[in-house]
């Protein structure tokens, strides 16, 4: 009884099947279309969700690189790098898309590949950041060279006498960062490693940092990179009066600004008001000049003169007599390298030539003032052939003036330049003072000389005296002519030019 109720239902299936089965085998072709549509679907479905998961790990991927701080981590600057974080172009960018690549391949390899679009799109996107990037960098860098070419801003320390392409800065934290400029540790800005930021431009401030030489390290007080540097060096032999007649410079300078709003002419740095701080007491007829000391190391005094909405960085360097004697000395002075204008000062009094024709009473009240140095031709020899081992055919665009000095004393003796005017003076120099050759050899080797005859004291209403101001007018040559007017010199020196 029971196997009759278990048979029945097989009975009925196979009843109901068994037509089923006869239609489906007599429209065969339908029932394929059916089941492929199926599986299309189905197929579809599957890849849909497959390639929702995939982009669903993608995604969590670049989320926990870029936005949960999942970045790499950054190496530490090496040596000789800057301590500054790397901007996102300078590294970051293709780390950040290894990592992406990283991340995604550990929870769907291989099924990363199929992420190929994906990874192609980002790669793309981080190309065209990394381009704008440094095509930003290179104008930036461009345009600061331009400006600093246009405005003829050459670089020197004072201290070491080389050349800055660029300053160092310091942070605050006491790190220096010697290549600042655009690149890849930051294109407007950079961070340095104690997260100070800092400009990366004078264009965009870098001139209110602390700036030191990239070489020696000094402290730059002067502020490289703002304003033109004009260095002018001075030489000759001991005595021949380069100390003084540096602080009469200064002092014409300083006289010719005060009179005109908004000019100026300040010491900047220790060094350079120690020594022309008290210029006026310095210039004084009663005030005996104290010599350089020949172990005094050579440092640039440095002035910033401004006038007429310009600045001017004025180096003037007075380095002792004795190093103008030994080729090994004046092979220190690096300084030498960086000059176009060159201020040779002879003392005529130490001549030879000069103090033999003086009479007893001229040579008697000359004597305590003369200078040891005999031959000026000495020290000329000297520099001439250090500026020429450093610039070789270049000191063919540089200029001389041969100053003579002690103006003071010579006008009334009877070796006194006849009258002003170049040609007079020319003519002094070469016959009564025996500096033919020296002239010759100038006019040979520079591509222009000029002849001065100075008097470094000042009047007795404190004023200093107009041959001075008339030298500083040709030195500033080639300037804005506003740094001229502040050095008029109407009433000139008798011999003076």
């Amino acid at each position: 009884m029971r196997s009759e109720g278990c048979a029945l239902p097989a009975l009925l299936g196979g009843l109901v099947g068994l037509p089923v089965l006869v239609v489906a085998v007599l429209n065969w072709p339908i029932v394929v279309a059916v089941l492929l549509t199926v599986l299309l679907v189905a197929g579809i479905v599957a890849v849909t969700l497959g390639a929702l998961v995939l982009t669903w790990l993608y995604a969590r991927s670049v989320h926990a690189v870029l936005f949960a701080g999942g970045h790499p981590e950054e190496p530490s600057p090496g040596p000789g790098e800057d301590p500054a974080h790397r901007s996102y172009h300078g590294g970051p960018a293709w780390s950040d898309l290894r990592a992406v690549i990283g991340g995604t391949w550990r929870v769907s390899a291989p099924w990363t590949l199929l992420l190929a679009p994906h990874l192609a799109l980002y790669a793309g996107a981080v190309a065209v950041h990394q381009c704008a990037a440094w095509v930003c960098v290179g104008a930036l860098r461009a345009a600061d060279t331009a400006l600093l070419v246009v405005r003829r801003v050459r670089m020197v320390c004072p201290h070491c006498f080389r050349r800055l392409g660029y300053p160092a800065y310091a942070c605050e934290c006491g790190r220096c960062h010697t290549a600042i400029r655009p690149g890849r540790r930051g294109i407007w800005r950079r961070v340095c490693l104690c997260a100070a930021r800092m400009p990366t431009l004078l264009l965009f401030g870098t001139a209110d940092l602390h700036t030191v030489c990239p070489y020696c390290t000094h402290t730059l007080e002067h502020r490289p990179g703002e304003a033109p540097e004009l260095v002018l060096p001075l030489f000759g032999g001991a005595g021949a009066g380069k100390t003084r007649l540096v602080n009469g410079l200064y002092r014409a300078l300083e006289q010719g600004a005060e009179p005109v709003p908004d000019a100026y002419a300040d010491t900047v740095g220790e060094g350079a008001r120690q020594w022309l701080g008290e210029a006026r007491t310095v210039l004084r007829p009663s005030t005996r000049t104290v010599p350089t000391l020949p172990g005094h190391p050579v440092r640039g005094l440095t002035v910033r003169v401004g006038a007429g909405g310009s600045t001017l960085l004025l180096q003037l360097y007075d380095a002792a007599g004795e190093r103008f004697t030994r080729a090994s000395t004046v092979g220190e002075l690096g300084y030498l390298g960086q000059a176009t204008t060159f201020l040779l000062v002879v003392d005529p009094l130490g001549i030879d030539a000069v103090w033999r024709p003086l009479g007893p009473a001229e040579r008697g009240k000359l004597a305590p003032v003369r200078s040891r140095t005999r031959d000026p031709e000495l020290a000329y020899t000297q520099v001439l052939e250090e500026v020429e081992r450093r610039v070789g055919a270049a000191v063919r665009r540089a200029r001389l003036g041969v100053v003579v000095t002690r103006g003071d004393l010579l006008r009334d003796t009877s070796i006194a330049p006849e009258g002003p005017g170049q040609d007079a003076l020319v003519y002094w120099a070469e016959h009564t003072l025996g500096l033919g050759n020296l002239l010759r050899s100038a006019r040979a080797h520079f591509g222009r000389v000029r002849v001065f005859h100075t008097c470094a004291v000042s009047r007795p209403n404190g004023e200093v005296d107009p041959s001075v101001s008339h030298l500083l007018r040709w030195v500033l040559e080639g300037r804005p002519p506003a740094f001229g007017a502040l050095v008029e010199a109407p009433e000139l020196l008798d011999g003076a030019v």
